[in-house]
């Protein structure tokens, strides 16, 4: 298995954007599909893991009160900070994944392409971990992952949502299966947005 750190750093290393969010239609499509299936026009406190270099950040911005943004990468952290700089409202912090997990409660966590780098024990300690964050706010978890093979990890998409499913002690809500990524809402409201306001 690869190591991670290294991994991404040599991503980084000469492209500030390895994946395309700025360019590729695919990117934009599942972004604003992310957006869209949000339960809430709006959110107390949203923590999102793995920011990368901020793009999907900045859209995200727009549905918190407060947002906490988190990556492992020295470089990724930077970019974010800059792209997101005049979000007073937003926060950036290098951690580690699961072994860093911020303390405070969240009623949004977004756990977009990156559950696949950790370890299956990695991951389901930190589905534990957003489990006891979200308990506090009865909250709302937006999963979002590739489909395709990963080379160098021991999972996938498939099997991060797979794991989720039988490890988070929160009702599921939502299933989006695109040919190329899931998509997944795992939350304590089970009212839907019809019954929440009062058309049925």
């Amino acid at each position: 298995m690869q190591d991670k750190l290294a991994y991404f750093d040599r991503l980084y290393h000469d492209n500030t954007d390895p994946w395309g969010y700025a360019q590729r239609w695919y990117e934009q499509r599942k972004r604003q599909i992310c957006l869209a299936v949000l339960l809430k026009p709006m959110y107390q406190h949203i923590l999102e893991i793995g920011c990368s270099n901020g793009f999907f950040s900045q859209y995200l911005a727009a549905h918190g009160q407060q947002l906490t943004c988190v990556d492992a990468n020295t470089t990724a952290i930077q970019l974010a900070s800059n792209r997101l700089k005049l979000f007073k409202h937003v926060q950036v912090l290098q951690k580690q994944m699961p072994e860093q997990y911020p303390t405070q409660p969240f009623d949004l966590i977004v756990l977009s392409e990156m559950a696949y780098y950790l370890t299956e024990s990695e991951l389901i300690l930190l589905i534990k971990k957003i489990q006891n964050s979200m308990q506090q706010t009865q909250g709302t978890l937006l999963c979002c992952h590739w489909r395709h093979p990963i080379s160098g990890f021991e999972l996938n998409g498939d099997r991060v949502h797979e794991l989720i499913h039988q490890h988070l002690e929160i009702p599921h809500y939502l299933s989006l299966n695109d040919p190329d990524f899931l998509v997944d809402i795992w939350t304590y409201e089970q009212n839907s947005l019809a019954q929440q306001e009062e058309l049925i």
